[in-house]
């Protein structure tokens, strides 16, 4: 299954494209711990690192939220939260011409975006087991 391309007739592929994208969540969170724990010892000073480090504390907290949350097939809210604050970050990396920045984050924000349509997926409920049971007919 192609990351850009996710089957959500069913509520296996709408499951799967919802922990997919929770376990996208968890790699920005951990990036964000990355940026945190560099960005640490200029959080005491006021600085514009500082600004930075608690950006980074707000990502860590809101991406670590929304993880959890579309591991279980929920998290529409939450992981709308973590996709806008990827779109920010990749803003970011196009103003600066980051290339590995907006390719990660590129890569990243459609993952968490194929989650957050398999959580709504997963919201309506309306799948058919009979329709799903056909398939392998």
């Amino acid at each position: 299954m192609a990351l850009w391309d996710t089957d959500l007739t069913t509520e296996d592929g709408a499951l799967g494209a919802a922990q997919t994208g929770s376990f996208a969540c968890f790699i920005a969170a951990g990036l964000a711990g990355i940026s945190l724990a560099t960005t640490w010892p200029f959080i005491q000073n006021g600085s514009v690192p500082a600004l930075v480090g608690l950006l980074s504390l707000t990502q860590l907290s809101v991406s670590l939220f929304a993880g959890i949350r579309m591991r279980s097939g929920k998290g529409l809210i939450s992981g709308s939260a973590t996709a806008l604050i990827l779109l920010l970050i990749l803003l970011g990396s196009v103003m600066s011409v980051s290339i590995g920045g907006i390719i990660i984050n590129a890569i990243l924000l459609v993952v968490v975006i194929n989650g957050i349509r398999g959580a709504a997926t997963l919201r309506t409920g309306k799948f058919d087991a009979e329709e799903t049971a056909e398939i392998f007919n």
